[in-house]
């Protein structure tokens, strides 16, 4: 039995000149994806994404992305960059993953996420104490206050004025001593509701997820299906926010802090595009996109793990960071720009902003998305700066080859989003044919019989009749052509075969 990857093609099918009528027509208005820039993030970070990316057979996209959203994690709430006067970013991202099942989403994001859950432990164990002894000095200060105040109750007519006063000073007290929360930097699976209490408690919260179930959550899985966004839109822009509640104090939090890093199989990304609200109300436009490319089918074998030297330094940088600016008190701190790299802020602006306009620019289609684009591109640069040189960073302005490594990571999440966005704002025979193009690019072979193409994409295609319309679909465009009919053998007649546009390949 000759294996489909390796067969010969068919006879007397014609050359590809005869086959095809010229190039294919796209399906949507796609855009090609550079490789993830990981010499653009500081060294120790960047060897990490690299060990990872070799250890785990993956795209150096996926743990660079995830490497982002860590440090955006470390740094969120305590941070925020000037472009210019009046102009604040807060340092932290909302970042989507786009991988299919089987990619090592979760292992790649354990071994990225590691430092930080130690710093969190950490930093709980550290603040556990002054919360114990905060408390114990507001009961014993709640006490004082009840027995002055059932003393005023009692006193006479000549000792009431002092009494009383005695009274409201204890309550003063006791009210002013603040019992502060147990340090917490991660959640998953957390309500809006619960979210906002958080914030409220801590100032940041970051999700980050192999999987996108928040996006159920915030769609109203608990909600009655009535979708609740308030938290996540302000917690990306750093307003500020007040949630009041019956029967609980209103809770008010002056600049929320967000982070998301999640990783979503393509499924649900169609499922989040078909929620007209997400788009509306402008949630999609605050995320990062990153499409790796799959290594499935083309991994080695027992990878080298990670050198631990390269592990330890990764984990040093990211704890000490998040340790550092956690003991930020007051106001974020702002980073400033040198000149020089004012000048290159106002280069990518100058650079971006004709790509937003009419119908013909880049990101037009995408202009909710494009506007927050240079904005997107300081963050990541307050970031890398951060990443650079730890707590003590937020003394030093941030220099102009740190914007240019942003400007650089930049480029590949704008390719990725004008990617995301085409995909969402098609049609499901559209999106259904895109995908199952993928999975026959990925054959890199000439030919291939619908049963293979099947093989290939039963993950979204259960049977052939499922996929039958998208494959239609590729020939229509001229990505496929049919091939003739092999002749009868008077077995199991054998499945049609297909001739792959070269430009596929």
């Amino acid at each position: 039995m000759i294996d489909a990857d390796t067969a010969p093609p068919t006879e007397g099918a014609g050359t590809d000149e005869q086959l095809f009528d010229g190039d294919p027509i796209p399906l949507t208005q796609t855009v090609p994806i550079p490789p993830f820039p990981i010499d653009s993030l500081p060294k120790p970070i960047a060897d990490m994404v690299r060990a990872v990316s070799e250890s785990t057979q993956t795209d150096p996209a996926m743990p660079g992305t995830c490497a982002l959203s860590v440090l955006s994690a470390c740094t969120g709430g305590h941070a925020e960059i000037e472009i210019r006067g009046g102009w604040l970013e807060p340092c932290h991202l909302y970042t989507a993953t786009i991988a299919a099942p089987g990619e090592r989403k979760s292992a790649v994001q354990l071994a990225l996420v590691r430092p930080l859950l130690d710093a969190e432990q950490q930093l709980a164990e550290a603040g556990l104490a002054a919360r114990l002894e905060a408390e114990t000095r507001r009961q014993v200060a709640d006490r004082a206050a009840e027995k002055a105040k059932q003393d005023a109750a009692k006193a006479g007519p000549d000792q009431w004025d002092k009494a009383m006063a005695d009274a409201l000073g204890a309550a003063a007290l006791a009210a002013a001593i603040e019992v502060p929360p147990v340090p917490r930097l991660i959640a998953d699976d957390i309500t809006p509701e619960a979210a906002a209490t958080v914030l409220a408690e801590q100032g940041r919260l970051a999700i980050i997820s192999a999987e996108g179930g928040i996006f159920d959550i915030i769609a109203g899985r608990y909600s009655g299906n009535v979708p609740n966004m308030d938290v996540w839109l302000k917690g990306h822009a750093g307003d500020p926010m007040k949630v009041d509640r019956k029967g609980r104090p209103p809770e008010y939090v002056r600049r929320p802090a967000v982070t998301l890093g999640l990783m979503l199989q393509p499924a649900v990304l169609n499922a989040v595009a078909a929620n007209r609200q997400f788009r509306g109300r402008g949630l999609l436009a605050r995320i990062l996109y990153a499409y790796p490319v799959s290594k499935v089918g083309r991994r080695a074998i027992a990878p080298v793990p990670p050198d631990q030297t390269i592990v330890a330094d990764y984990r040093e940088v990211m704890e000490k960071l998040a340790a550092g600016m956690a003991a930020w008190a007051g106001d974020p701190a702002k980073l400033t720009l040198t000149p020089a790299a004012h000048e290159a802020m106002l280069m990518i602006e100058t650079a971006v902003e004709p790509t937003l306009a009419g119908d013909e620019g880049e990101l037009a289609p995408l202009a909710d998305w494009g506007a927050k684009y240079v904005g997107a591109i300081a963050r990541i640069a307050g970031l890398l700066h951060l990443g650079q040189h730890g707590p003590a960073g937020a003394r030093e302005s941030v220099q102009a080859t740190t914007i240019e490594a942003a400007w650089r990571i930049g480029k590949y999440f704008r390719a990725c989003a004008i990617n995301a966005f085409a995909e969402m704002g098609a049609d499901e025979s559209t999106a259904d044919a895109v995908y199952l193009l993928g999975r026959i690019a990925r054959k890199c072979v000439e030919e291939l019989s619908e049963r293979d193409m099947h093989v290939a994409s039963q993950s979204r295609f259960k049977t052939k009749a499922d996929m039958l319309p998208a494959l239609q679909r590729l020939v229509d465009h001229g990505y496929l052509a049919p091939l003739p009919a092999a002749r009868p053998t008077g077995g199991r007649p054998a499945s049609p075969r297909y001739r792959i546009h070269p430009q596929v390949l």
